[in-house]
């Protein structure tokens, strides 16, 4: 045992000898790895090519407003307010995301499951906040002077950065009131600076994706037979 001991090597590396490989369409394929992942290539493209729903037009960001913006913000809304109203719990009253959460346009046409992670690749949770009146002048402040952000449920006027002539639901803003607002939990958590959302009077998490909402709200009414319409509308406007 002792010779054994006393006889033992300790490797130590001395020198690294680094090298490039160049990756492309020219390269040697592995036939055995391509088989053994054939079949879970071939499951997540037939999930990724899913018709969710089809588009009378094209999406694309833009401020104030967007046709873009105001329609995932309808979405989510009335994606939240579906789950809410299964629950027997008070629904939400507007919505707020950010432009920076969209990554991409939706095309005129069929929308693939694809298209909507392309559109929202985050984990991200739909999440409802209840907000003090002063909290919610905050949210409506900040859309304001970030020149527009995707709004759902309420409207408003831009004013040398403020926000003017404020509804919601129809109704003319309150200060006093508290207002239901449906973000991500990522906004909600303050991302994109957004600390109006700090220390809500109530938070309720919806346990479901934003992105899985918004896939599940276009099968919906794929089977009603329905299409999506990207519209602005003059929600925000600019005076």
């Amino acid at each position: 045992m002792l010779l054994l001991s006393g006889c033992s090597n300790k490797m130590q590396v001395t020198t690294i000898q680094p090298s490039s490989i160049q990756l492309n369409n020219s390269s040697p394929t592995d036939t055995s790895i391509s088989a053994l992942i054939e079949p879970y290539k071939s499951v997540l493209e037939n999930e990724m090519n899913e018709v969710l729903i089809s588009s009378t037009a094209e999406a694309v960001k833009g401020q104030p407003e967007s046709t873009l913006g105001n329609l995932i913000a309808d979405i989510t809304l009335a994606e939240s307010n579906r789950i809410l109203q299964s629950k027997n719990l008070p629904l939400a009253d507007l919505c707020m995301l950010n432009n920076g959460g969209l990554r991409t346009s939706l095309p005129e046409g069929k929308i693939t499951v694809g298209k909507i992670f392309e559109l929202m690749p985050f984990e991200n949770e739909m999440v409802v906040l209840t907000l003090s009146g002063e909290k919610a002048l905050g949210l409506l402040s900040y859309i304001a002077k970030s020149n527009g952000q995707p709004l759902a449920g309420a409207t408003l006027e831009i004013k040398d950065e403020k926000p003017e002539n404020i509804l919601i639901g129809g109704t003319a803003f309150d200060a006093t009131k508290t207002y239901r607002v449906v973000t991500s939990d990522y906004l909600a958590g303050g991302g994109d600076k957004m600390r109006f959302f700090s220390a809500p009077i109530a938070y309720q998490v919806l346990n479901v994706k934003l992105r899985d909402g918004i896939m599940n709200y276009m099968r919906i009414e794929n089977k009603k037979g329905n299409t999506l319409n990207p519209k602005t509308d003059g929600r925000i406007k600019n005076k």
